[in-house]
């Protein structure tokens, strides 16, 4: 018999259900989820629609980044579907309950029980589909709903129509303003618009620049009056007690002739011998190239003083703002000018016994001056720019406009935080918006592609707010070291599915070119296993370009930027783009459950005791994007996930704990299973050395997947002399024992803190050598000698791979009868002693005083350096360089000292002291943090396990 008309049947019989029904191990751990619409105003719970017609019972759930990491934030969706036997969720069925009330981008909301008394929103959208359906019988019948964020809507607005500063004086308009010009008006145009619906154009005389000068970037183009003045009339207002008149204003760098108006203010003239006009004009002789303000009656004449500034306009870009509030029985003058690049505003003020101010009838810009009095300027400004010109019945503060007046330099969470603002979309935040990136002009787009913008300069996350419907942000600094907001136990089947690690290279860039402004700057991994290099060194290079709207395009700012998005590029670790939870679990503990519902996007996520077959690290990654699937008898959240690393390890040089990694070190020897002792050494740059700083350790390696912690950092060998020891050398402090040669026995001994060489004999040299191991090296030795050199030099210094008394490489120290010193690398081959390189010191050399000498082999590439130990800091320079192969063997390294043919000093001492051979370095350590225990060969990468990266 067929079974499934019977299991249609009881599925039918659960319409008359909420859903999910209730009982143990349901979804949310047998809590309801909640629907509600927002129908008339109010919030109307719908759940018992949700998840009761036949095979429909899930309500899914996208949010955040769902397509991959390093992608934008896609809309939250919602799909569900609606029992509508009724016709409820048929908008546009008459006789439905919610006819008339429901539609396009109605208010929607779904939440679970938060676990303390409260919601957990999942999503806060709108319904941007309504699709009605039904079966063949007409007793099954619903309602596919599609719920989307507020990012479906804010995509599809549009661009602003006006630029920053016209949005910012008109939207709203302040009831002060009685009159407003943009002068934003395109060439041609045959005069300047006002832009408020009771104003009268701006007319010309001559013929102004329209749409000419760019220079003010939250304006459109301004004209310039090079060749035309403008006059605007403003309408009829009650008489004030005060007006005020602002504009933005750019005077080129050459200035202007004496005397040229700037502005002229008229007001009604009701009485002989008052007020009628005010003139701001440019000035070389009543100001040293700046602006004067004065006041003068309708004949011209000149009433009361000057007001003149004293800051040089020349060049600069201004926002001039005239006050003239009365005070008492007379009037106050202010004069402030704002820069508007820097933000500082200068003022002048002071005080005329004047009539009481009316109305205004008309301002201009560039006329001839009226006054009877000098200076007195022809009609236009040559080079001037003038604009958003506001004529106000009332005093505002200069800042009024505030970021708006120059957007340039806003930070990119508070420029997030205002255009939402501005845009009334509520907005919340993660991190502190002032710790962003700074921000260049605001272009003319819409909101959503000006915060996307702002998001993609300082790298943070956009997010939709699931508590109500609008935006939010998390800033990039959030992000760094943060604490995990959930720990999931592998062994503990918290999981839902198993995390499947990817390695690939979908989201590899190891090159980045950062544009700003028309200026590039790029960085890239040139090392490392997904460098630039080609395999099997590298990848090959990976490139991405981007184009970046900051305040300044400096190459240090450039670099930066490109380098944090090759850092997130080159992270060597495993992907694992989807993590799994099931709230239905009996493993999800309430305090779990609360955090995993609580989980925002850019929080970190753990997965600890990975399976065996994986790497032994905690998987440790940050949540993108989530995606819910609720039903009868689960809810299963899926995080997309990124790794956390790049943001675990961001430090600052100043911080304690901060750790830079040194550039390719490698295992010197193959080292087995319980073995403590690592010998290391840098590959590419013998100089890039470990800190034996003992406040430094300890710190955490990995070599070849195994992680290991050190605890010492010591020179290979090291000697202090500090020791007594006659007729030898004894042992080094770090154990190794000395062998002498040459001359006699007791040529040799250890007293008084140094090692010395007694040269009873000439043209025979004493040698002491300590087996190393290793051809490369690095040594350092303090060296000095008894007495001045006679009749010939003495000579002692540092050898390396030293095989006998014939084959050696030596950097010598040559103290000559005259107190010069030389350096020199020389090299003996089967008895035969050549000098490759030397050079003469510049220092003056005194016995007993001592020299430090370096020799440093690499390869075949030899150098040496020396300097007077009193200095207290090593020369940078090597003094000299040479390229030899002749020795290239694992041999010994040591001393050699000897008197040349000719010299006549008595039985002259040589000593050394503080000897060290700083490369390679010795690592004492404890073995298999993360639980890996294994041999290791010569040449494996040696590197921080977890590296400090400098915060963007």
């Amino acid at each position: 018999m067929p079974i499934a008309p019977f299991v249609s049947a009881f599925r039918r019989r659960l319409a008359n259900l909420p859903g999910p029904t209730v009982g143990t191990g349901e979804a949310s751990s047998g809590q309801p989820v909640m629907a509600e619409l927002l129908v008339a105003g109010v919030w109307v719970d719908i759940t018992s629609y949700c998840m009761v017609r036949d095979d429909s019972g899930q309500i899914s759930i996208s949010y955040g980044i769902t397509g991959g990491e390093g992608s934008q934030t896609e809309r939250a969706q919602a799909g569900l579907q609606l029992r509508n036997t009724d016709g409820r969720f048929s908008p546009r069925n008459p006789t439905g309950a919610y006819y008339g009330l429901i539609g396009r981008n109605t208010p929607l909301r779904i939440s679970v029980p938060d676990g303390s008394g409260g919601k957990s929103y999942r999503l806060w959208g709108e319904v941007s589909e309504w699709a009605p359906g039904w079966d063949s019988t007409g007793t099954d019948v619903w309602t596919d709903v599609t719920v989307t964020g507020i990012l479906q809507r804010l995509a599809q607005a549009p661009a602003p129509d006006r630029s920053v500063i016209y949005t910012a004086i008109t939207d709203p308009v302040a009831s002060s303003v009685v009159a407003y010009w943009p002068c934003e008006d395109a060439d041609g145009s045959a005069s300047l618009a006002s832009a408020l619906t009771s104003g009268s154009p701006m007319t010309f005389t001559g013929s102004p620049t329209l749409a000419s000068y760019s220079g003010f970037l939250a304006s459109d183009p301004l004209p310039v009056l090079t060749s035309g003045y403008v006059s605007g009339g403003v309408a009829r207002y009650d008489d004030p007690s005060a007006t005020q008149v602002r504009f933005l204003c750019f005077i080129p760098a050459a200035g202007l002739s004496d005397g040229k108006v700037i502005c002229s203010i008229d007001q009604v003239d009701y009485s002989a011998g008052a007020p009628q006009f005010w003139e701001v004009y440019y000035s070389t002789t009543d100001a040293n190239n700046s602006l004067v303000l004065r006041t003068h009656a309708s004949d011209g004449s000149f009433l009361g003083v000057l007001l003149p500034h004293t800051l040089d306009v020349r060049g600069r870009l201004l926002y001039v703002s005239v006050e003239l509030p009365e005070t008492g029985t007379g009037t106050t003058r202010a004069l402030r000018l704002k820069d508007v690049t820097t933000s500082q505003t200068y003022s002048v003020t002071d005080s005329a016994t004047l009539p009481t101010l009316t109305r205004v009838t008309r301002v201009q810009f560039g006329p001839a001056s009226r006054s009877v009095v000098g200076p007195i300027g022809t009609q236009y400004l040559p080079g001037v720019a003038i604009g958003h010109v506001t004529v106000e019945n009332a005093i505002t503060p200069i800042d009024a406009l505030g970021v708006r007046l120059n957007p340039v330099g806003e930070v990119a969470g508070r420029r997030i935080q205002r255009l939402c603002g501005e845009e009334a979309i509520p907005v919340d935040w993660v991190g502190d918006l002032d710790d962003t990136v700074a921000l260049g002009a605001q272009g003319r787009q819409n909101v959503l592609a000006l915060v996307q913008e702002a998001t993609l300069a300082d790298g943070g996350l956009l997010y939709e707010n699931r508590a109500v419907l609008g935006l939010g942000y998390r800033t990039r600094a959030s992000l760094h070291g943060q604490d995990p907001a959930l720990v999931l136990d592998y062994p503990s089947f918290n999981l839902a599915q198993v995390p499947v690690p990817v390695e690939d290279d979908r989201y590899v860039q190891n090159k980045v070119t950062v544009t700003v402004n028309g200026v590039t700057g790029s960085y890239e991994a040139a090392t490392g296993p997904l460098s630039t290099a080609l395999p099997p060194a590298g990848m090959g290079v990976y490139g991405s370009d981007v184009t970046l709207n900051l305040s300044t395009n400096s190459t240090t700012t450039l670099q930066d930027q490109a380098a944090w998005r090759v850092r997130l590029g080159t992270v060597d670790e495993a992907r694992f783009p989807q993590i799994s939870v099931n709230l239905a679990h009996p493993s999800i503990t309430p305090d779990m459950r609360r955090a995993i519902l609580a989980l925002r996007l850019g929080d970190r996520v753990q997965v600890t005791n990975p399976p065996a077959w994986l790497p032994p690290d905690t998987i440790d990654q940050l949540v993108l994007g989530m995606a819910e699937t609720i039903t009868h008898f689960e809810h299963r959240l899926t995080f997309t996930c990124a790794p956390a690393a790049p943001y675990n390890q961001v430090g600052y040089l100043d911080s304690s704990t901060a750790r830079v990694d040194t550039d390719d070190s490698v295992l010197l020897t193959a080292v087995g299973t319980g073995d403590t002792s690592l010998d290391v050494a840098p590959v590419r740059d013998p100089s890039m050395l470990w800190t034996t700083d003992t406040a430094e350790v300890p710190w955490d390696v990995r070599v070849g997947g195994e992680v290991m912690r050190v605890t010492a950092v010591s020179s290979k060998v090291v000697d202090a002399f500090g020791r007594t020891s006659s007729s030898s050398w004894g042992s080094a402090d770090t154990g190794q024992a000395w062998t002498t040669s040459g001359g006699t026995v007791t040529d040799y001994a250890v007293a008084a803190g140094v090692g010395t060489h007694t040269m009873a004999s000439v043209d025979v040299s004493r040698r002491c050598f300590v087996s190393l191991g290793y051809a490369d090296c690095d040594l350092y030795a303090s060296v000095t000698t008894s007495a001045a050199a006679t009749g010939a030099p003495i000579y002692a210094g540092l050898t390396c791979r030293y095989v006998d008394i014939d084959n050696l490489f030596l950097a010598r120290l040559a103290f000559s009868t005259a107190n010069v010193v030389t350096v020199a690398i020389v090299r003996r081959i089967a008895g035969a002693e050549s000098v490759l390189a030397s050079t003469a010191l510049t220092y003056t050399y005194t016995p007993g005083a001592y020299f430090r000498i370096r020799f440093q082999a690499q390869g075949a590439r030899l150098r040496a350096k020396a300097w007077p130990v009193a200095d207290l800091v090593e020369t940078p320079e090597w003094q000299v360089t040479v390229t030899d192969s002749a020795l290239s063997s694992a041999t010994s390294i040591g001393t050699r000292s000897i008197l040349e043919v000719g010299n006549t000093n008595v039985s002259p001492v040589v000593s050394f002291d503080d000897l060290a051979v700083v490369n390679p370095q010795q690592f004492t350590v404890t073995r298999s943090l993360n639980g890996v225990v294994k041999a290791h060969s010569a040449g494996e990468d040696v590197r921080l396990a977890n590296p400090t990266y400098f915060a963007l």
